[in-house]
Formats: C-alpha cells, sequence, structure tokens
C-alpha cells in the first residue's frame, strides 16, 4: 500500500494522515468496519480498511514506484516514520488484547442465543416444571393469627388462597363487619388503625385490671372501655381518671348514700356508688329498675296482693313490664280462692305463689295451680245418679 492510499484512508477514518499504519489507525479503522450496520456495509468496509486492520506494528506506506510496504520498529525519527516507547506498545498491545476477550465474549453470547429453540420442540431441551404453588391452609392462618375470630379467619384464608398475597387478605379482613364487632374502636375515622390487634386486647385487659383494683365486675364496663379506646385514652389516663373519680366521691360519700336511701329507698354499696359515677348508664338501669320495682308494688297493691322486693325483682328480669304486671295481678286476685283449695290439699299456696307461676317463673307453683283449679272444679260439679255410703250401699234411689 502506498504512502499516499494510506494518507487517503488516514483522513476518512479522522486520524492524522502521516502514511505510517500505527495502533491509532488500526483501532480507527476497526471502529469503522464495528460499525457497520448491515452485512453488505460490514464487507464492503472490511474490503476497504481490512488491509490496515491485519497489519502490527507500524507500517509505512511504499513510494509509488515500490512494490512492497516497509515495515519498520525503528526507535529513529528518520523519513517521519512514527516510533513507540516499550511501555506504550504494552499498553498498546493490552489494549488490543482486551478488545479481543471483548469481542469474542460478545461473540459467544450472540451463539448462545441462537443454540436454544423454544422449550418442547423438536429436540430442543425443556425447561424443568415450575415449583407447586403453596397453598395456605385455616391452620396457618390461626398460627399466624390467633388473636383472629373463626369469622375473621375464614375471610382472611379465602382471600389469601384467590390473590396468593397474604397482606391483601389481612387488609380484606380488617374491612369485615365482624372485624367491626370484635374490635370495636380500634379504627379511627379515616379508616386507619389506632393499634394493633395484639395491643388493642393489651390495653383492654389493663383497662379490665384497673376496674378489678376497685372490686368492680371489668365486663360490666365494656361500653366505657370500648368509649376510652376511641377516644384515644390510653391505659395510664384511664387510670388517672380511675383514682380522681374515686377520690372525689369519699369525699361526698355518705351524704351521697344517704340521699339514695332517702330517695329510692337503695342501699348502695360503695362499689356501687363507684360503679354508678363511672358509667351513665349503669345509674340510669339502677334507678329505672328501681323505678319499675315501685311500679310494680303498685299493681299488686291496687289487687291487695302482698308481694316481696325479692320476687318483683324476678318478674323485672323476666321483662314484665307494669302493663303486663296490672294483667297478671288481676288473674291472680280471681284465683285467690285456690289458697284455700290447696290448703284441703296439705299444700301451702299463696297469692304470691299464684303471681309467680301465672308469670311462668316457677313450675312447682304453675303446676300446684293447676291441680287446685282442677279440684275446685270437681268440686263444684253437680252430683248425678245414685248416692253411695262409704260402705257402697245405694241411698237415695230404689235399686231394681
Amino acid at each position: 500500500m502506498t504512502r499516499e492510499e494510506i494518507i487517503a484512508l488516514q483522513n476518512e477514518l479522522g486520524v492524522t494522515a502521516d502514511g505510517i499504519i500505527g495502533p491509532n489507525t488500526r483501532a480507527a479503522a476497526e471502529a469503522k468496519i464495528q460499525g457497520s450496520r448491515s452485512i453488505a456495509e460490514a464487507q464492503a468496509q472490511s474490503e476497504k480498511f481490512g488491509s490496515i486492520v491485519n497489519t502490527t506494528g507500524l507500517v509505512s506506506g511504499t513510494n509509488a514506484s515500490s512494490t512492497a510496504p516497509v515495515i519498520s520498529t525503528s526507535t529513529s525519527t528518520d523519513n517521519n516514520e512514527t516510533t513507540l516507547s516499550a511501555a506504550e506498545q504494552a499498553l498498546l498491545d493490552a489494549e488490543l488484547a482486551a478488545q479481543k476477550l471483548i469481542d469474542d465474549l460478545l461473540d459467544q453470547l450472540n451463539q448462545q442465543g441462537n443454540n436454544y429453540p423454544p422449550p418442547g420442540g423438536d429436540g430442543g431441551p425443556a425447561f424443568e416444571e415450575s415449583t407447586q404453588t403453596y397453598t395456605p391452609t385455616l391452620s396457618d392462618a390461626s398460627a399466624l393469627f390467633p388473636y383472629f375470630p373463626s369469622n375473621i379467619l375464614n375471610i382472611v384464608l379465602n382471600t389469601w388462597v384467590d390473590t396468593g398475597s397474604i397482606d391483601i387478605a389481612i387488609a380484606q379482613g380488617r374491612a369485615s363487619e365482624d372485624y367491626a364487632k370484635t374490635f370495636p374502636g380500634i379504627k379511627r375515622e379515616d379508616g386507619s388503625l389506632r393499634m394493633t390487634e395484639i395491643q388493642y386486647l393489651e390495653v383492654k385487659d389493663a383497662m379490665k385490671d384497673e376496674l378489678r383494683n376497685y372490686n368492680l365486675n371489668p365486663d360490666v364496663f365494656e361500653n366505657e372501655i370500648i368509649d376510652a379506646i376511641s377516644g384515644d385514652v390510653d391505659i395510664q389516663e384511664f387510670s388517672g381518671r380511675l383514682q380522681f373519680g374515686y377520690e372525689q366521691l369519699l369525699n361526698n360519700r355518705d351524704v351521697v348514700l344517704e340521699v339514695y336511701k332517702a330517695e329510692f329507698g337503695m342501699d348502695l354499696t360503695e362499689e356501687a356508688l363507684f360503679a354508678m359515677f363511672i358509667s351513665p348508664d349503669i345509674a340510669t338501669s339502677v334507678l329505672e329498675n328501681n323505678i319499675l320495682v315501685s311500679q310494680i308494688l303498685a299493681e299488686a297493691e291496687v289487687q291487695d296482693i302482698k308481694l316481696g322486693r325479692s320476687t318483683v325483682q324476678e318478674f323485672i328480669s323476666a321483662g314484665i313490664s307494669q302493663e303486663q304486671a296490672r294483667s297478671l295481678f288481676r288473674e291472680t286476685e280471681q284465683l285467690s280462692g285456690l289458697t284455700g283449695v290447696a290448703a284441703q290439699m296439705g299444700q301451702d299456696l299463696t297469692e304470691e305463689d299464684i303471681a309467680t307461676g301465672l308469670a311462668g317463673l316457677s313450675p312447682e307453683q304453675l303446676s300446684l295451680i293447676t291441680s287446685a283449679e282442677a279440684r275446685s272444679a270437681a268440686q263444684s260439679a253437680p252430683t248425678l245418679g245414685a248416692v253411695q255410703t262409704q260402705t257402697g250401699q245405694v241411698t237415695g234411689l230404689v235399686e231394681d
């Protein structure tokens, strides 16, 4: 290749046009070939620049009259030949070796991409079967969420199986009506949780323990505990409120107890009074119950029937209203004569017993009422036919 030809190619490659093929010229030629966008273009570039890429060392172009290239590795600068130091040559060789490794690796990857036919094809390798999908069970859900009742667990499990997501399953369980009934007050108005379910149960237990410290049944104060949780009242504040209320109550305890005794005839204990102080619902219930007792006693007095307060409490517990009591006592008054019939039978039957039996509160008294009614009916029935003496003799009629 003549010097003029090398210079022309160098100008096209954009490198120094000195007529000498060196590392820069070869690298530019290789890049030109590698940058081809088609096979045809790559072939054309290879034909044009292949003679440069295939050289080594420093190659000087020949004169127009010469037919052989002059290869020179001289360290001199005579006749415009470019020289390299030993370090520069070593660096150049390392770069070329690295480039060759990269090219070889790319070729191998391209070959691998073409060596594998679609899975399941004729003669082609088939991929291994995927691992079997895990299906959760009720015991799994119960182990993860032991504080959820069975109705919520079923919601969580079904959603978990359908979606494969435990997070979605928990969200679905928390969105259910059963969850709202099981953990009342745990959610804020925006639907976010005030605390976890475990924390919720711990707070409830702690509040119940505080109530037990005052000899109060915590189950009676379920609504007050829920109201406290809904109001973001923590256990320290709940305990402080109880202590403050109890201290205030003690300052006026004797006066308040005397008022209830005088006005309502109620001998309240200190615990009962404190319970009424804590819960307006309990106070209302106690007062309304006392009023109903008075009303039922008044209905009994109208019919001149004597009842004990314990019996009246049984009527109230059975859900008997004042109007129902009025009707019951009227019927009791109509059957008051059965007390004498029962006495003939050797049984003790009071008007209170009759009322209790008619109310369905005592099966034994109801049975006695029925027996006395049957005896009374038998005694009042007319006697027909001949009358027999105790010895079986017929009197009043002539026997044929």
